[in-house]
């Protein structure tokens, strides 16, 4: 990390531009030809094209970074093709590439490292990706502390040539600078963010919520380091974190972070926007989930009129939003109340799915207890013997989050 801004520094005091590429040659042409059969699904011929490529790389200085290129070609096409223990060899050698060429606190050398890590995590290796995941946040977590260091000393330089007026030039020249070194910091803190999120939706997945949250967490840290305080890209984040924790029972935290990413996204979108329904949605859940019923019914109503105003009754998110709403009523026996929400959500279900989709199940159901309740057996009985009809098209499991 301190040796690519060291060099940015530099270059903008001696007036030098970066300009990386290389003289084209035969490692070039094997390359390109190899990208083209690559598109073309012409496995084959990449492969030769690529391995070709390689021989070249390897006889060029270690630092050439058209090496660690070379091997993320065959990594990448090997894993397309399902030939996992060849990608494998071939993702590790690109890191290595990578660190020898760069260092390795390098942003492109920890964006390699996740690469790797979602690999093994893909492919099921626990182990290896485990250690990989605590030497990527140990490393993340130095990079912090170093890009602080680097900020304070940049800020103190910034001061002295500010009350010194014969450093003019050199003073403009520290502004380009460290403008260029922010935005090459944000570029690679965004990759990285995205990253991260992959690995924390993959450790999700794998029943490992304390490494999901790391990394959700850190991808959110990036980001708040990097974004305006009301960017879409913080909402998700906090999103992300409040969907795990619902899912371990953390309700409070979970609440929490539904308000901060509905407030972001509030922000950020006009109100039509299908994010800020699912937002409203999201918090009326955790309310609802943590025994809060009354917050939950006023955030489902206000979601129903903004959906109502903007899209009329009929839209999908109006029938997902009547469902949620009239499934807190049925737990509170409120059934002539819930009836008509589902008669509603049912209606815009059939539309949107048409009329045999299993999504109508579970909606069939909770009409025909409210229908019961209601003393309006015969109607009940039909709902009941439509969802039994339906389930003995499709046995899959079912939710009204589906349609």
């Amino acid at each position: 990390m301190r040796s690519i801004f060291q060099a940015i520094i530099i270059a903008s005091f001696l007036g030098v531009s970066f300009s990386p590429g290389a003289l084209a040659g035969t490692y070039e042409t094997y390359r390109d030809a190899g990208e083209v059969a690559f598109g073309q699904n012409n496995y084959g011929q990449a492969e030769k094209n690529f391995l070709a490529a390689l021989k070249e790389a390897e006889s060029f200085n270690p630092k050439d970074l058209r090496l660690a290129a070379a091997l993320k070609n065959l990594a990448q096409l090997y894993e397309v093709r399902g030939q996992f223990p060849k990608a494998e060899g071939y993702w590790e050698r690109e890191l290595r590439a990578r660190e020898k060429a760069l260092g390795g606190e390098h942003p492109q050398v920890l964006a390699c490292v996740a690469k790797v890590l979602r690999f093994y995590l893909a492919h099921n290796q626990p182990l290896k990706a485990e250690r990989l995941s605590k030497l990527l946040l140990a490393f993340v977590g130095n990079i912090n502390k170093q890009n602080q260091k680097l900020d304070g000393h940049m800020s103190e330089l910034a001061k002295f040539f500010a009350g010194h007026g014969e450093y003019a030039q050199v003073s403009a020249k520290l502004k380009q600078a460290d403008e260029s070194m922010k935005k090459v910091r944000a570029d690679d803190s965004l990759e990285l963010a995205a990253a991260f999120d992959s690995i924390a939706a993959l450790y999700e997945g794998r029943s490992k919520p304390e490494l999901a949250e790391q990394f959700y967490r850190q991808a959110l840290e990036l980001r708040q380091k990097t974004l305006p305080p009301g960017h879409l890209a913080l909402g998700f984040s906090y999103e992300n974190l409040a969907k795990l924790n619902m899912a371990q029972g953390h309700q409070s935290v979970a609440q929490s972070l539904f308000k901060q990413s509905l407030e972001v996204t509030g922000q950020t979108l006009d109100l039509k926007r299908p994010e800020v329904f699912s937002r409203l949605s999201n918090l009326a859940h955790s309310y609802e989930s943590s025994g809060q019923a009354e917050r939950a019914e006023t955030l489902y109503k206000q979601a129903l009129t903004l959906l109502n105003q903007n899209f009329g009754g009929q839209h999908r998110d109006v029938g997902l939003t009547s469902a949620a709403l009239a499934d807190l009523y049925l737990k509170q026996k409120r059934y002539s109340e819930a009836e008509p929400l589902l008669k509603n959500a049912l209606t815009i279900a059939e539309s949107v799915n048409g009329p045999q989709s299993a999504t109508l199940v579970p909606l069939l159901d909770n009409y025909a207890v409210a229908a019961e309740r209601l003393n309006k057996n015969a109607h009940a009985a039909k709902l009941r013997s439509r969802a039994n009809s339906i389930r003995g098209i499709s046995t899959a499991s079912i939710s009204t989050t589906d349609f």
